[in-house]
This record gives structure tokens, sequence and C-alpha cells, in this order.
């Protein structure tokens, strides 16, 4: 391939030296160590050697597989090699490799094929770690495809999140400085040095059979020959400092339920190190996927585990006390760093996004039900409290910041309860909450969730620690903040919104109409006017008036009253469009109140539209759970509350071989909603995890035993 040819290969776009391993050997070893590699500057490798497995560890390996739609996802964890392959068939096929070391991907784009084309592992195969004398360590797999030929039109080796901009900004080439150099002979190889110069990152193809590999016009091709079996091995190598995985008793306690593949996930994400909270897009910390998923599968897990998560979440605080959101470590820190000015000394520094406005809530509302209420804490509390974040601040010192931030803010709205004081998105932000896909909020500025519910919820949990004597004589602290809380509970009426019944019925009519839905049931099921909460309000105070489940968190952290359990409820057991429930989950928004402009923004190809997230639907379960648990309920509404809880459960019986993934979505069939894959149709917004951390509390949220 000359080097005019080479820039079609998008980001293996450079200078192709064809016919670098000719013999068999080579052919077979495609390796040379990493120092070699750096230095190499003439036309052949300077070295090579075998690919070796890696050593077996005395524990079997974690290998399981999850398949949505026209992607099978492997995952693979042994030792101090763990990564994710994803395999996607259909009309684009594509192969991502995932590392939780890092966060560090590498991925192939092959240009537009057959829809009907598959792509596999070879029949019999399995994932191989491979680790090198040199450091490089990953998986290597044998692969097939239906295809007559595949044509690699682009490749990413970098951090995941370049992975991400990629994709999102429509496969843009990335800058020179992170395209990999590339070797083309009777096999491929792809590599690069980060732009720190401290790590290694390959890929490595050898054609099987009778396939071979050759440079085109279009990009390098991958052809079948007489056979017409198109086969190759692929490995994928980088060198980051692996995180250290608990062994699989050190997990969960007696209590933990017997789903296996949740148990896999978990395990696959979970590090002493910190949570990462899915894969292959999210694999690193996210400050409030561990929160949220600590708190529901807390009943469930071993203390150290517990500890583990919050002491990631601690050690990240900002100066002021912020939950960081996302962090950016290896060479996407080193991207960021140097943009900084001035750019700090230590440019492999982490990088944490504070922008969000509910983690310091969730914090609260987190280590108030460790430390306060684990049945296992009493022992470990102090201890906990004690620990030294890298700084040499202790966690407890940590922790009293946050408690403080929470009071700071609740201040203005509990001494004047206006609209204008509630809490709003950071000043040039739109994203917030746990809804931070760009419209996710339908331009609202003030989100629901947290002024309706986390924010008088976690001056309720600051109050409780205050009070626990854990963080010296804070009895003042303490008051202020349990009046801080009783004054928070008025913002819920700023987003309360009620509809007649037959202008309800109308609009339900209509939008049904505008989905292709069979609207009969849903019209039926509005005998009363419609009581729900807007999903945020704008900058003017106007509501965003779309139906969502963020009900889930009053139920499963507060005290709702008995009218607004009872419209919660509702909203549950009244079929899609006039509330929430669809065969294949309950959609989190709902816009059938909502104009045409605001409907436009929240369809079943938007992130945080008419779509089903496994996690929202175990925080609703959890939570009705708790509500039915009080003694303080009138009997009609703890018999409605019972028979949402059944008719939920029913739901997520019917989809849960899709738990432990992110999210999913529908198509119309015959007037009803049928399950599809998020992120395979044609104007889906965004790609949906198969293994995503919160989708794992099943393992501690279980259906009732009637």
């Amino acid at each position: 391939m000359t080097s005019s040819k080479s820039t079609r290969l998008q980001h293996a776009s450079f200078p192709v030296r064809p016919n670098v391993l000719r013999s068999s050997v080579a052919a077979l070893a495609l390796c040379a160590s990493c120092s070699a590699l750096r230095a190499e500057s003439t036309t052949t490798l300077a070295s090579s050697h075998l690919i070796a497995p890696a050593t077996q560890e005395a524990t079997a390996p974690l290998a399981f597989t999850l398949t949505e739609g026209n992607i099978a996802n492997h995952f693979f964890r042994q030792g101090p090699v763990a990564a994710h392959l994803l395999v996607s068939s259909g009309p684009s096929p594509r192969l991502i490799f995932a590392f939780p070391a890092g966060n560090t991907g590498l991925g192939l784009w092959f240009a537009d094929v057959d829809p009907a084309t598959r792509f596999f592992l070879a029949p019999g195969s399995s994932i191989a770690p491979v680790q090198q004398a040199d450091g490089l360590r990953g998986i290597s797999a044998q692969l097939q495809s239906t295809a007559k030929t595949l044509v690699i039109k682009s490749s990413v080796l970098a951090n995941i999140r370049n992975l991400r901009e990629y994709i999102a900004e429509g496969f843009k080439p990335l800058p020179e400085n992170l395209r990999p150099q590339t070797d083309l002979g009777a096999s491929l190889r792809l590599y690069r040095t980060t732009i720190d110069g401290q790590h290694h990152l390959e890929l490595r193809v050898l054609p099987t059979g009778d396939t071979t590999l050759a440079s085109t016009d279009q990009g390098i091709a991958l052809r079948t020959g007489p056979s017409g079996q198109l086969a190759f091995t692929i490995t994928a190598l980088a060198d980051d400092a692996p995180l250290t995985p608990f062994s699989p008793g050190q997990i969960f306690n007696a209590n933990v339920a017997p789903r296996p593949t949740d148990q896999q996930v978990f395990a696959f994400l979970a590090s002493k190190e910190k949570f990462d909270a899915g894969s292959w897009r999210f694999l690193t910390y996210f400050g409030r996927d561990t929160l949220l998923s600590l708190e529901l599968l807390m009943p469930v897990l071993k203390p150290a585990v517990i500890e583990g998560a919050l002491g990631s979440v601690i050690e990240r605080l900002s100066p002021h006390g912020e939950v960081a959101h996302e962090e950016s470590i290896g060479e996407y820190a080193v991207i960021e760093n140097q943009r900084a000015t001035p750019p700090p000394k230590n440019l492999l520094a982490p990088v944490y996004d504070y922008k969000m406005i509910d983690g310091e809530y969730l914090l609260a509302l987190a280590a108030s039900s460790y430390l306060l209420d684990h049945p296992e804490s009493t022992q470990h509390a102090k201890a906990f409290l004690a620990r030294t974040t890298p700084s040499g601040e202790t966690y407890g010192a940590a922790l009293q910041k946050n408690l403080a931030l929470i009071l700071d803010r609740a201040a203005s709205f509990a001494a004047h309860p206006e609209r204008k004081n509630l809490v709003s998105l950071k000043p040039g932000q739109i994203v917030g909450n746990w809804r931070d896909s760009e419209v996710g909020l339908g331009g609202g500025l003030y989100p629901y969730d947290v002024n309706a519910v986390l924010m008088p919820t976690g001056l309720q949990a600051a109050a409780r620690l205050y009070r626990s004597g854990l963080l010296g004589q804070t009895d003042a602290l303490a008051q202020k903040a349990e009046h801080a809380a009783k004054a928070w509970k008025a913002a819920e009426a700023f987003f309360a919104l009620t509809l007649p019944a037959k202008d309800a019925q109308q609009q339900v009519a209509a939008y049904a109409a505008s989905l292709k839905l069979d609207a009969t049931a849903a019209v039926a099921s509005i005998d009363q006017p419609v009581h729900y909460h807007a999903l945020a309000l704008r900058a003017d105070g106007s509501p965003v008036p779309v139906m969502h489940t963020d009900s889930g968190f009053a139920l499963f952290f507060g005290q709702p009253s008995a009218d607004y359990l009872d419209a919660a409820a509702r909203q549950i057991l009244r079929p899609f469009p006039a509330g929430l429930r669809t065969p294949v989950g309950l959609v989190v928004a709902n816009p059938v109140f909502a104009n045409a402009t605001t409907q436009a923004l929240f369809t079943r190809d938007h992130y945080h539209g008419t779509v089903v997230w496994s996690w929202q639907q175990a925080l609703m379960a959890a939570g009705l759970k708790r509500q039915l648990q009080r003694t303080d309920l009138p009997t009609t509404t703890k018999a409605l509350l019972t028979t949402a809880e059944d008719t939920l459960w029913s739901v997520i019986a019917n989809v849960s071989h899709q738990s432990a993934g992110e999210l999913w979505t529908w198509e119309p069939k015959d007037g009803a909603a049928t399950l599809a894959p998020f992120g395979q149709g044609k104007g889906h917004m965004d790609e949906s995890n198969a293994a995503q951390l919160w989708s794992t509390v099943y393992l501690s949220v279980q259906p009732p035993i009637r």
C-alpha cells in the first residue's frame, strides 16, 4: 500500500510497510518488545517472539458472553488480564476491545456489507489470555465471518473516551498524534505509543486457513480463498497497570440472589480500587453509578467491598466536598492536562469532572446507610473514617466537607422556599443528574429528583450522621440539617401537575396514534384526573411536563404522602402512553402531555427518552418494597402499591434476559411495544452497554414472596 492510499484507512492511515512479516514464524509471532517497537526506524522488526499464553492463575477465569441483537459481548478476566471484546455483525461490522486497566480501548471498523452478514467467534474456540515479558497483556480471539471480504476502513487505539468521541463525532479522523502506525505483510499489525511515551498499544490480525490480507483502494481487505470461509486471529494488547479484582468469595454474603450473569457482570466491573460503571463505553469510575449501585446492593455485599466503593468516592472528592462524576485517566488525562492553563507538572494526574449536582446527596445517603444501618458496620465505622485520602486527609474530615456543602446548598431555599432558590444545574451546563444526555431534561434547569427527593433526604442523612457522634460534637449542625430538611419538603409542590381526565384521554389517544400503538387500554385506564410531577423546571419556572420514573427515588429514599404513592402506583399500572408501563418495561420518560417540540426530545431513539433502563425498574421495585413496610399508610394505598409491585415484577420478568444491560428500546408491532436493542437501530442517539454496574442490583432487589 502506498502512503497516498494508506490515508483511506482513517486511523490506521500511516506509513504501511509491506512484507515486513515474511516468514511463517514471523507470521505467527507478530510481536516485538515494547522498547524495540519504540526505537524501530527501519523497514524490518528489530526483534520478535512468539505470543505466550498468560500464566494460569489458581482461580478459574471469569468468562461469559452477553448477546444483544447483532452484538456479541465476550468478557474475560484472569489474573492481570481483563478485557471485553465486542463483535458486531450486520451491515456495519466492528470489533472493540475494552480494557479496565487504563480505560483503554482498541477498535476496528469495517466497510458496510450485506445486512445479513454474521461475525462471530470460531465454533469451539474461546477468548485466550496473552501476557508477554515486555509487559504487554491482553486477549486473543479466533473470529469468522460469513462475508467474502471485510475491508478495514478505520481503527482507533487509544483511551475509551477517544473511541466514544470518534463515534459521537461521526468518525472524524483523530489528531495525528493519536493515530497508529501500520505494518502490513502476511499479517497486519497496528500499534502506537501513547503521547506521554509511557504506554504501548497493539492490535494484530493474522489470517487463518486460506483467508488473505491485501491493500486495496478502499482499505486493508481480508478475503476468503477457495474454502469460502473468512477467518482470522486477532490479538489486542496494552500495558496499563492492572486493577485488583476481588476473589469470588470476597464479594457477596449469603443473601445474594442466585443470578449467575449478574454476579459475573459485577465481578468484572468491581475491583479493589473502584467500581467501573459499564462496559464497553464507561469502563472506569463514575461517582453516581458507584453510589446508587452501592446503596441498592449493600444488603448483599461484604464490608470490604462496600468500604472500597465508598472510599473510591471519598478519595475523589473536590476540596469543597463535591463528588466526582467521571474520571479521565491514562492518555486521556494527559490530553486534558495539556489543555489546562497552566498545565500541571504531572500530566498523568487523573482529571475529575465535577459538573453534576446529585452526587453529594447520594454520598450522604450511602454513607449513612453503611455507617449507621449496616449490621456489620459498627466494628468498622470508626476505623473506616480514620483512613486517609492520598492527600493525607481523613475520610471523616472529607465526609464532613461533603455534608457542609449540602447544608450550604440548602440554605437559601430553607430560609426562603421560593422557586428561584431551588438547586439548579451549574452555570453553562445542560446536564446535572442521571439523565445526563444533552436533552435528558428537556431543557430544564431545576431537576425534579435533585430538588424534590435527593436534597431533603440527603439533609436527613446528614442530620443522622451528625447525630451519630462519629464525626465529633456536631449537634448544632444536626439541628441545622433537620430544620433544612423540613423546609425542603416544600420543593415537591413546585413540580406537581394535574390534568383533567377528559383532556388526558384525548392527549393519550393522539400520542398513541403517532406512535402506532393501540390506545384502547391506555385511554380506558384514565378514570380520574392524572397527577404527576414535571421532570424539571425551566429557567423561567415553567415545567417540563414529562412523566418519569424518578418517583422511584422518592419511594426508595423518602416517605411520600399517600396521595403521592397512589399517583406513583397508577403510573406503573396504566399502560403506556397513559402511564409508564409497556410489555418490555417501564419507560423512563413519557412526554404524552407535552407539546410536539418537547415530545421530539423524548422518543424511543433518545438515550433518556421513551426507553427502558434496567436499574430504574429495580429502584422502583426496591422503593415499593420499602413503602409497603410502612405502618402509617391507608389500606387502600397499600393495596394499590401491592398491585403495582406485582405488575412491575411481571414486566421485569418479561425481559429478565436483558436485565444486566444498560437500557433497551421498543418498536411498534400490531399496536404493541416489542423489545429492540438500543443503539443498533437507525436514528438511535447513542449506544447501550451490555454490562452495566447499576443493572446488577437485582442481586439484592428481589421479587416479593406472597
